[in-house]
């Protein structure tokens, strides 16, 4: 058995799966903000009540919003950094870049580390390696005794070029440790050894600020897993996709800033694998946000250059660069709990700002006051007030109804169900458009795209989404609500490392690349071994690449084995077809430049399991025949219809499901409109066929409404 444990802004979700079996055991409970490792207890606790065997759990896979909610919620911990001369006010300056010209009142996100937290140190490496100047360990000595007694919690170390020479960055680490054996300390030429150092500094500058409160939160987390009998290896879910140990995840918390969403996206992009389409959009709507990602050619695209902490949600370099590849996910304020008002000018908006768990939409019954998109989709009759969570947590329609009432059906002159209607199309709206345009500056063309719909909320929106852009099929995974829980137990085991070494292409010193390839291809190796793979590691390398004189670069990847004389021109090629291939159109005639070398090294995916479903899918003569059902409810973009209501476990393989109709299960419902069908395939999915649009299915839902 492994465990799988995804701590979101609203629900903790649970896997567990037997990999000899294929078994599949979930739960999903309110995540408490205050202290996550007790609602992570109490879903282990229904697990282990239903069946799960502590001492049958062979690994526990985590992952966790933590990090990200500490930036953005600015709770990290008071850190001081150190830095080249000259160079103390790289936080603030930044790339000096205005993300909107055309902004008069443009904000800026304000640096992690204060002025009067910075500290210079008299040193210089040349952009070669080579040392121009020497540190000084009795001032460096002086300037760390300074930041301890100022209270720093936590130090990055940043200097000029230390990706090209460390010593210098090693030595203050062990001034450090000199004065303080215990405090966090985060060295650039570790985090990000990489060219441009307000990247470089960022990066190491959010390692520092969140490794306090990582290490205490993974402490507890293990330390609470022991205490009910789990003596499993604990693995941390890694933005890009993979997993690492405890211990890597705790020096290394950057690597964790998109933990929890990106396992989804894996899920997706294996389900596209097996029925067989090369393109797929992932669409994850949980209780605090909606995220997407574009999987081309079976595999999510990975974004080399993220942000975290934009001061404006849709704007590039309005955030605090990340610098370490994530998968390319676009995040919406857009959840079950996202608030709904009216603002000033009588408009009509939906999120960022959410309920959260704690109180939660008004139906919760926890003290909340303001409307919620889970409030209007209750109204709509889209959710079954008495089988949320598989009826472990009662909705109460009455409160909905009066905090949509008060909060925006007065406000706007209109019906309550009208306005449950209209938040439901707005938030729907939102999602479409951006998906719609992060498409397009991807350079991706999503005609003949499927849709994988998963999150507590994803199902009940999938089918407005998947109209609005013109998607023709839309899959519902098994345990939608909680896919992400489950996609925590397909990453493998993976360590990436980078270094920067820019050269001009046709002058790459390739006995000095390949020595670099090398090292980094045996550190990641390594940390494979210390994790107890040893077998069966697949490698893969890659340089960034642009044309000579560009700002930006294009992951290429290299050939195997050592780089030969005829090594550049094979690369020059790929290059060409990879430039291709992002942007329309190669530069051929032009000269290209190498800048920064990577190597993922990884385990294979753990996802034999998934073949198992097949033969554990039951056809519809072998299960129990469910009542039928009927509710009325409002399908925005379609009216108010009368629904079949089907319980998704008691449909079996090749069983057709016609629309207009909602399929539940305990942690979410499908929605299939008039005029599409669905049908479970040999894996449990509902697969979604949409019927192609129509002026009538695109106008405006019906004006019928009705009191609550």
């Amino acid at each position: 058995m492994r465990l799988g444990i995804d701590v979101g802004g609203t629900f903790t979700d649970l896997a567990a799966i037997d990999d000899a079996g294929g078994d599949v055991m979930v739960e999903k409970v309110l995540t408490t903000p205050e202290d996550p490792w007790l609602g992570i207890r109490t879903g282990v606790e229904r697990l282990m009540s239903n069946g799960l065997r502590a001492a049958e759990v062979s690994s526990v896979i985590h992952g966790t919003t933590l990090v990200t909610n500490a930036i953005i919620e600015r709770r990290g911990a008071r850190i001081g950094f150190i830095t080249t001369r000259g160079f103390r006010d790289i936080l603030y300056f930044g790339r000096e870049f205005r993300y909107d010209i055309y902004d008069p009142d443009l904000v800026m996100p304000e640096p992690l580390v204060p002025r009067a937290m910075r500290r210079e140190v008299d040193e210089r490496v040349a952009a070669d390696g080579s040392v121009i100047r020497a540190l000084d360990p009795n001032a460096a000595r002086t300037v760390v005794k300074d930041l301890l007694e100022a209270g720093a919690e936590s130090i990055a170390v940043c200097l000029l070029h230390s990706y090209r020479y460390p010593a210098h960055e090693e030595l203050i680490r062990d001034l450090i440790r000199e004065q303080n054996s215990d405090i966090a300390v985060s060295l650039s030429n570790e985090v990000l050894p990489q060219i441009r150092e307000y990247e470089r500094s960022s990066a190491t500058a959010l390692n520092a600020y969140t490794q306090p409160v990582v290490h205490t939160y993974l402490y507890r987390l293990h330390e609470g897993l022991r205490a009910l009998g789990f003596d499993a290896p604990l693995y941390l879910m890694t933005s890009s996709g993979g997993t690492i140990a405890v211990d890597t995840a705790a020096s290394f918390p950057i690597q964790l800033i998109e933990s929890g969403p990106a396992a989804g996206t894996l899920v997706a992009a294996l389900i596209g694998r097996q029925v067989g389409v090369d393109g797929v959009v992932s669409f994850d709507m949980g209780g605090t946000t909606a995220k997407s990602c574009v999987i081309k050619s079976r595999r999510p695209l990975i974004n080399k250059t993220p942000e975290v902490a934009r001061e404006r949600r849709a704007k590039r370099g309005s955030g605090i660069p990340v610098g370490v590849p994530m998968i390319d996910l676009l995040e919406i304020g857009a959840g079950g709990g996202s608030i709904a008002e009216v603002d000033q000018l009588g408009l009509l908006r939906v999120g960022p700002r959410s309920a959260g768990a704690r109180p939660g939409p008004a139906c919760y019954g926890l003290d909340g006051k303001e409307p919620t998109v889970t409030d209007a989709d209750l109204l709509l009759g889209l959710i079954d007030p008495g089988s949320f969570l598989s009826g472990s947590m009662a909705l109460d329609r009455t409160a909905a109804c009066s905090a949509i009432s008060e909060n925006v059906a007065q406000r706007l002159h209109v019906d309550t169900l009208e306005a449950a209607a209209a938040i439901h199309r707005v938030v729907t709206d939102n999602m479409a458009e951006a998906t719609r345009v992060h498409a397009a500056e991807v350079n991706v063309d999503l005609r003949g795209f499927w849709l994988v719909a998963f999150g507590g909320a994803g199902p009940l929106h999938a089918y407005g989404v998947a109209e609005r852009l013109g998607l023709p099929v839309v899959v519902f995974p098994k345990n939608a609500g909680v896919l992400s829980a489950i996609g925590l137990l397909t990453a493998p085991l993976a360590f990436e490392f980078s270094r920067s070494h820019p050269s001009e292409l046709s002058a790459l010193d390739r006995d000095v690349v390949n020595r670099i390839l090398e090292e980094l291809e045996q550190r990641a190796r390594s940390l494979l071994r210390d994790s107890g793979l040893d077998q069966d590691v697949i490698i893969e390398r890659s340089v960034e690449m642009c044309y000579s004189g560009q700002r930006y670069e294009v992951t290429t990847p290299l050939p195997e084995g050592q780089l030969d004389a005829e090594a550049p021109a094979r690369l020059k090629s790929v290059f060409d077809a990879t430039y291709e291939a992002t942007y329309g159109r190669r530069l051929s005639t032009l000269p290209a430049s190498c800048l920064t070398w990577r190597v993922l090294a990884k385990g294979p995916a753990p996802d034999h399991w998934w073949h198992t479903l097949e033969r554990n899918v039951a056809p519809p003569s072998l299960l129990p025949r469910s009542k039928s059902a009927i509710r009325r409810a409002y399908l925005p973009g379609h009216g108010q219809l009368d629904c079949e209501v089907h319980a998704r476990d008691r449909l079996g393989a090749g069983q057709v499901v016609a629309g207009p109709a909602l399929v539940e299960d305990g942690s979410s419902t499908a929605v299939v409109p008039p005029r599409a069908s669905a049908v479970v395939d040999s894996r449990s999915n509902l697969i979604m066929r949409l019927a192609p649009a129509t002026p009538d299915v695109v106008a405006a839902a019906s004006a019928e409404g009705s009191s609550c």
